[in-house]
């Protein structure tokens, strides 16, 4: 059967614009439903990055508390590093003088005899000391000086050269050779100076920073009869 509407055209105008009406307030309340479902939905994830990024913070701050704690730990074997490394420096740079005597005493002639020997280390070798000219030049002072009498002055200058065969002194000089009677003979009595020969490079500095005092002057007395090696 076949439906009539009756109500007047005016009515059924007016139905139609309250009709839409409604569809359209319906549309705006599902829309304000599903833009507050996607602001909780993005305030969620928001609230899960935020505290992913609080506690990364925590972790770094932990970790730069550690660090500071560890710091001086650090310091203070960056300052046994140096000090190891100064210390190993100091003793490859040291004077040895056990094997310096001990090769000059291979060097002295049957005919002569040492009645002294006085050594000392010069300061541009002593630890935190300044190469003399800057590039290992030599100083003016006597580094070893002997004392003692031979047969002849032939002998001192034999003495001399095989002195100059030693690789660690240099400069050779005779400060005097006068005869002088011992018992009934007349023989040379000597004083030679030599000076250790310097490093190439300037000794570095002691652990404190500052240069190690000087070695004490060291004199040996000979104790050989002329004519035997001391």
């Amino acid at each position: 059967m076949k439906r009539i509407n009756l109500l007047p055209p005016e009515q059924r105008v007016k139905a139609a614009r309250e009709l839409g009406a409604m569809y359209a307030l319906f549309g705006l309340l599902l829309l304000v439903v599903v833009l507050g479902v996607i602001y909780v939905w993005q305030n969620g994830r928001i609230s899960e990055k935020q505290g992913r990024v609080t506690a990364l913070q925590a972790d770094a701050q932990q970790a730069e508390n550690q660090t500071a704690a560890l710091q001086p730990y650090e310091t203070l074997q960056s300052q046994r590093t140096s000090m190891a490394d100064t210390a190993q420096q100091i003793y490859d740079s040291r004077v040895i003088w056990s094997s310096i005597l001990q090769e000059i005493s291979l060097v002295i002639p049957d005919t002569v005899q040492l009645t002294a020997i006085n050594a000392a280390v010069p300061p541009s070798m002593l630890a935190g000391g300044q190469l003399v000219g800057g590039q290992g030049g030599t100083s003016s002072t006597a580094d070893i000086t002997f004392t003692g009498n031979a047969m002849t002055h032939t002998d001192v200058a034999e003495f001399m050269t095989r002195l100059g065969l030693l690789p660690q002194v240099e400069n050779i000089k005779l400060t005097s050779s006068t005869l002088t009677l011992v018992g009934n003979t007349a023989l040379p009595l000597f004083v030679l100076t030599v000076q250790l020969r310097p490093f190439l490079v300037a000794p570095p500095l002691s652990a404190a920073g500052t240069s190690t005092a000087p070695l004490p002057t060291a004199t040996a007395a000979a104790t050989s009869t002329p004519g035997a090696s001391p």
